[in-house]
């Protein structure tokens, strides 16, 4: 009984310490890195994790602190990693000191930059790069002292994004196999020696003069400009009225002479249908003394015969008139004449009459 009793309390002890050494809780924001037999095996992320004693441990030793530039000296900065092994996945600073560089045209420049950066694989971070923190300062000057060197005095000056966006690529591709990511890198403060900056100041002073001489000659050659273009556009409108007025003018003279033609074409047409109208009652005037003359002549077949006599004799007579020959003509035929010019006559009547 007391040696199960002696087995039952060891178990339970090594259970209890199974729990403790085997149980492994993350704080947010960070990572664990667990080695299995002194060899890399997995990241514990925040929150309760289970590991096997003995065989796993937690890797807490063989990091340095890295230190930020501040005013009166050097300061050491919260560590990246902590006593229980803990690795911060927030973003993080890094800022380098105040270092003088020498641009392209051999001027001496002082330059102040900070990094942000965060860390997305631990591992990468803790065995691929011995002495991650100077590592990192020493790779950002470096690289800031390449990026001045290809630039002379005046263009740093006026250009700090672009070589800020430059640096960030240049860093992010140099810290990629670190498992580090570069947020962004911002150039806090750039300036030159006493000396340098009279000289900069005399020649941005310079500078400025003949920028704005030229903005004045600029604005005065615009002036030019706009008043040639309003002298041209007030030529094309003066023409373009007169086109409208001529077109006017002619539209006007055409719509008169339709007008015209319009009323002496009306003005014929009337003359014609008055005309066709009066031929139309001497026709129809015709057609009814002919008429009357068919209708007397049903009565009197012979009257036909006599008054073609008549109008014969008449024809004589009158060409009788007009002969410059004298002739006597017997009572007779004056006669008979008479009585033909009485029947045409009175032919006529009946014609007017019927009309």
């Amino acid at each position: 009984m007391i040696g199960m009793l002696v087995t039952i309390i060891l178990l339970v002890v090594f259970s209890i310490l199974l729990v403790f050494l085997g149980v492994k809780i993350v704080p947010d924001g960070h990572g664990r890195i667990v080695e299995r037999l002194g060899r890399r095996h997995r990241v514990l992320m925040p929150g309760i994790n289970v590991i096997i004693p003995i065989l796993d441990r937690i890797k807490k030793s063989g990091f340095d602190q890295f230190a930020v530039s501040v005013e009166g000296g050097i300061q050491p900065s919260k560590p990246l990693w902590n006593s229980k092994g803990d690795i911060s996945l927030a973003e993080q600073r890094m800022d380098p000191r105040e270092g003088k560089y020498l641009a392209k045209d051999n001027s001496e420049i002082w330059v102040d930059t900070v990094a942000y950066f965060r860390i997305v694989d631990p591992m990468k971070a803790t065995y691929d790069v011995a002495a991650f923190e100077s590592t990192f300062i020493s790779l950002i000057e470096t690289t800031l002292r390449q990026e001045v060197g290809r630039q002379d005095g005046d263009t740093i000056i006026t250009a700090r994004d672009t070589m800020s966006e430059s640096l960030r690529s240049v860093l992010q591709e140099a810290t990629t196999n670190w498992g580090t990511q570069i947020i962004r890198v911002e150039i806090e403060n750039i300036h030159f020696n006493s000396e340098v900056a009279e000289k900069l100041s005399e020649a941005r002073e310079n500078e400025l003069l003949r920028r704005a001489e030229l903005v004045a000659k600029q604005a005065v050659a615009e002036q030019q400009i706009l008043l040639a273009d309003a002298e041209k556009q007030s030529a094309i409108l003066q023409a373009e009225g007169e086109k409208e007025a001529a077109i006017k003018i002619a539209e006007g003279q055409k719509q008169s002479q339709i007008l015209v033609a319009q009323g002496q074409f009306e003005q014929e047409k009337l003359q014609a249908e008055g005309q066709f109208l009066a031929k139309s009652r001497e026709k129809e005037g015709e057609a009814q003394g002919f008429a009357a003359i068919a209708s007397a002549l049903e009565k009197e077949p012979n009257a036909i015969v006599a008054l073609e006599t008549l109008r014969a004799q008449e024809r004589v007579a009158e060409s009788l008139g007009k002969s410059n020959n004298a002739l006597i003509v017997p009572s007779e035929t004056a006669g008979l004449f008479g009585a033909a010019a009485s029947i045409a006559k009175g032919y006529q009547q009946l014609i007017k009459k019927d009309l």
